[in-house]
């Protein structure tokens, strides 16, 4: 799939997982693109305008997973599309202590495929972005 029929964005400091998971996407049909930090997963959101969905480590090197949502609401090009975010991570408990999230998505480490499949499946569905 091109990229530029990108419609997920995975965002996760290890390339490992980033190439694990587009693969993944890959395979049920869903054309993805990947970003290592924030900075380039906005660089990469606004060059990719079908992208509606974005998968995220909560655990980023040194940064949260979550100030992807701020940097997408200050920037202006990107502020007036819609994106749904699922957030990847290790601790079951992280979601609840976060203020603020309860409308967000969170999946616990390990993954389950068929789990995030379905999670990005729904979100697409949905017509988000449109």
């Amino acid at each position: 799939m091109r990229d530029d029929q990108a419609r997920v964005l995975v965002l996760d400091d290890f390339s490992a997982i980033v190439e694990e998971l587009l693969t993944l996407m890959s395979l049920h049909g869903i054309a993805g693109i990947g970003a290592a930090n924030l900075t380039e997963a906005v660089e990469m959101l606004e060059r990719h305008p079908a992208v509606s969905v974005v998968a995220c480590d909560l655990r980023l090197d040194r940064e949260s997973g979550l100030d992807i949502v701020a940097r997408v609401r200050q920037n202006p090009v990107l502020s007036a599309r819609r994106f749904e975010y699922v957030f990847i991570t290790g601790d079951q408990m992280r979601q609840d202590l976060v203020e603020g999230t309860s409308h967000y998505t969170f999946l616990t480490k390990p993954v389950q495929p068929q789990a995030l499949i379905g999670t990005i499946s729904r979100m697409l569905a949905n017509g988000v972005g449109a």
